[in-house]
Formats: C-alpha cells, sequence, structure tokens
C-alpha cells in the first residue's frame, strides 16, 4: 500500500475514534441529570387536580384524579386519588356518588391505613340524608349500621368516637319514629298496630328517653282493648321506673293508685311561686287587719 493511503486511513480512523469517545461521553453526562417529572406524571396529576379542589373546581379535579388512576394503576398514589374523589362529592352534598366512592376503596383497598376514613364517611353521606321523624328512616337504620361497623372494626379509630355520638343521635331518631307512628294509630284507636309499635320501641331501644311515654300508650292500649291485667302490668312499671314522668300520674289514676309525685327533682313553676306568694301576700294582709282590728291594739292608741 502507498504511504499516503495509509496516512490517510490513519487520520480517518483517528476522527472516527474521537468521534465516537465524544459521544459517550456526552451520553454520560446527559445520563448523570436527575430526571424530571414529566407534565403527565401521577405526582402532577395530583398537584394539579389538589390545586382544583381548593378553588372548588371539583369537576376538574376530578378529572386529573381519573386520569391517574386509569393511566397509572400500578401507582402508589391511586388509593389517595380514589379517596379524594370520594370526597369531592361529599363536598358537593352528592352524597350517593360520595357513597359509591368510598365503598368502591373500603372493597378495593381493605387494608389500607385510610380505610377508616372511607367506612367514616360512609356512613356519614347516610347521616347526611335523613329525613324528618314523619318521613321513612331508611337512612337512618343505614347510618347507624355504617357508624356500628367503624367503632366494631376500628376501635382506636380518629372517627370513633364521633361515629359513637352519631349511632346515639340515630337510635334516639328511629325510636321518635316508633312513638310517632305507635300515636298515630292509638288516636285513630287502630290498637293493636299501636301495641305492636310500643313494644317494639321498647325491646330494640331499652334506653331511649322516651320510653315513658311508649309505655304509657302501651298501657292504654291493652287497657281500651280490655286487656286489664297486661295494661295494670305496664302501668305499674310505667310509675316504678319513671316517678318524675308527666304521664305517670295519669297511669296511676288509670289503676286507681294514690300517687305523688316526688318535689326533690322537680323545679316548682312560676305559676306555682307566684300563687304561693300571693297566698303569703294576702294571708299578711289578713293579719295585719286582724290586729289593728283587736281590742288590745286599740286600747294601746290615744
Amino acid at each position: 500500500m502507498k504511504p499516503y493511503l495509509r496516512r490517510r486511513l490513519l487520520v480517518v480512523g483517528c476522527l472516527i475514534l474521537l468521534l465516537a469517545s465524544s459521544g459517550c461521553a456526552t451520553i454520560d453526562l446527559f445520563a448523570s441529570k436527575p430526571a424530571e417529572t414529566p407534565a403527565g406524571s401521577d405526582r402532577e396529576l395530583v398537584r394539579q387536580a389538589e390545586a382544583a379542589i381548593a378553588l372548588k373546581k371539583y369537576d376538574e379535579g376530578r378529572k386529573h384524579l381519573q386520569h391517574l388512576i386509569n393511566h397509572f394503576p400500578e401507582s402508589e398514589m391511586v388509593p389517595t386519588a380514589r379517596l379524594s374523589v370520594g370526597r369531592t362529592y361529599f363536598d358537593e352534598k352528592r352524597y350517593d356518588e360520595a357513597r359509591v366512592e368510598y365503598q368502591r376503596f373500603i372493597e378495593l383497598f381493605p387494608q389500607h391505613e385510610q380505610v377508616d376514613e372511607a367506612q367514616y364517611y360512609t356512613g356519614l353521606s347516610y347521616f347526611r340524608q335523613i329525613e324528618k321523624t314523619d318521613r321513612d328512616q331508611t337512612m337512618t337504620t343505614k347510618a347507624a349500621r355504617e357508624f356500628q361497623a367503624l367503632i366494631s372494626e376500628f376501635r382506636n379509630s380518629q372517627f370513633a368516637p364521633d361515629a359513637q355520638a352519631k349511632v346515639v343521635e340515630c337510635r334516639r331518631q328511629l325510636a321518635q319514629r316508633e312513638l310517632y307512628v305507635g300515636k298515630f294509630y292509638f288516636h285513630r284507636e287502630a290498637y293493636g298496630s299501636a301495641i305492636s309499635r310500643f313494644e317494639s320501641m321498647l325491646k330494640e331501644y331499652p334506653s331511649s328517653e322516651l320510653n315513658d311515654q311508649a309505655l304509657y300508650y302501651l298501657g292504654e292500649s291493652l287497657w281500651e282493648l280490655e286487656q286489664k291485667e297486661p295494661a295494670k302490668a305496664t302501668f305499674q312499671r310505667l310509675i316504678a321506673e319513671f316517678p318524675d314522668s308527666d304521664v305517670t300520674p295519669l297511669a296511676a289514676k288509670r289503676i286507681g293508685l294514690a300517687f305523688a309525685q316526688g318535689t326533690r327533682s322537680r323545679k316548682p313553676s312560676a305559676g306555682f311561686l307566684g300563687i304561693t306568694f300571693t297566698t303569703m301576700s294576702d294571708a299578711l294582709s289578713e293579719l295585719g287587719d286582724s290586729i289593728l282590728d283587736s281590742s288590745v291594739w286599740q286600747a294601746g292608741t290615744p
């Protein structure tokens, strides 16, 4: 081979080696840079959702969260995203939709550390839909059931104390409903149906503050149906358990008992005090007149 060709080949080889080494250095340079968060990543979607929700743009926030759930199913942020979707519906008072999301969260992530929160808000979504006493109480029953489940399964949950208080409210509402329906039947002389309601109330809600009313109307219903012995036993129970109730004297009168209500636990009414003071004033006035009219007083005057 000719000398000048060798020189050209040598120069070309050096150039190739130089370019190759430069390319490797360039690759290493880029590889050493930290990876930036891509615009459509799960973390960026969470950030965008939180910003939208903070401005109460719930539809926009749910859009970002749902995109995360659909496109990043393996992300560790999916449970939180689902919980947040439920909370947006709850904050909008769309309780049926919120409940669906919370129940789905419980089904998909039963061991998640926030499952007690999902259970609590499931109950609260029912609780917020409770009707008045004269309406259907299905939501009240379901709310009590969900709150009781939380108390049973998550005794140490931060939501347990409020759940317990809500159970008490629900049971009071349900007892009021039974009493309302029972009295409805009673006043229409449907005594058999009334008895069924009052007995159910006393059985299901033994600690209700309305049980004195239930016992009284139960006794009256039995009395009207000529079931005098059961009625008498019911009235006696009322007198023994609720001596200070307003209906206790009526029960005692019904069975011919002389009953004097205790005064320790009852404050005298304003009317009672007024009558007492008026009576005392009249008595003192009469006493003064008697003294002035007496011969002893008149003898001592000039």
